[in-house]
C-alpha cells in the first residue's frame, strides 16, 4: 500500500483563510448532513465549516490527483484527529470527495517530545503497524525533513504544483 501522510493546515487550508466564519452563522452544517449523509452536528461547526469554506479547491484537486495517479491512501496526521471520535477525519474529508482515499488516521502519543518528533514518532508508528510499501510525508512542518529526508515534501502556503511532481516522484520509487 502506498500512503500520504497528511497534514491539513499549510496542505489543503492555507492559515490565511477564515471564511468558515461567515458560514458559522448560516445552516450550512445541516446542508452537508443532508446532502452527505452524515450527521455533523456531532462535530465542531469551526471545522465543519472550515473544511468547506476554507479548504483551497486547487490544493484539494492536487492531493487527489496524486492519490489517483499513484493509488495512494491518506493516513491523516494533523492536529485535526480526534481519538474520540474515530470517523471525524473520514466525515470531514468526504465534504470534499477525499473520504474514498482515507485509511486510517496516525496514532496520537502524548508526549513530552517536541511537535515535530512527535509527528515523526507518530508516522514512525504506523510505518512500523502497516504494509506500507511507499510513503510520502506532506507537510508544511520543515523539520519533518530530518526524520525523513527522502519521503518529505515541504508545503508553502498549500500544495502546489511543483510539490505533486515530488510527491508522485517519491511515491513511484521502487
Amino acid at each position: 500500500m502506498k500512503v500520504v501522510f497528511l497534514d491539513i493546515n499549510g496542505v489543503v487550508q492555507p492559515h490565511t483563510s477564515f471564511k468558515r466564519f461567515d458560514y458559522m452563522k448560516t445552516n450550512v452544517v445541516d446542508e452537508l448532513s443532508k446532502k452527505y449523509g452524515v450527521d455533523y452536528s456531532k462535530y465542531s461547526d469551526y471545522d465543519v465549516c472550515a473544511v468547506y469554506a476554507d479548504w483551497e479547491k486547487s490544493a484539494v484537486d492536487r492531493l487527489k490527483y496524486v492519490l489517483d495517479y499513484t493509488d495512494s491512501s491518506i493516513i491523516i496526521s494533523s492536529d485535526w484527529r480526534d481519538p474520540k471520535k474515530h470517523d471525524k477525519m473520514k466525515d470531514l474529508l468526504k465534504i470534499q470527495g477525499l473520504d474514498k482515499y482515507w485509511f486510517q488516521d496516525n496514532p496520537l502519543l502524548n508526549s513530552s517530545m517536541c511537535h515535530s518528533q512527535n509527528r515523526a514518532t507518530e508516522i514512525n508508528t504506523s510505518l512500523n503497524k502497516y504494509d506500507i510499501s511507499n510513503y510520502v510525508v506532506l507537510d508544511d512542518m520543515g523539520e519533518l525533513v530530518r526524520y525523513f529526508p527522502d519521503n518529505f515534501v515541504c508545503t508553502k502556503k498549500f500544495i502546489q504544483d511543483e510539490d505533486v511532481d515530488k510527491c508522485i516522484k517519491i511515491l513511484k520509487r521502487k
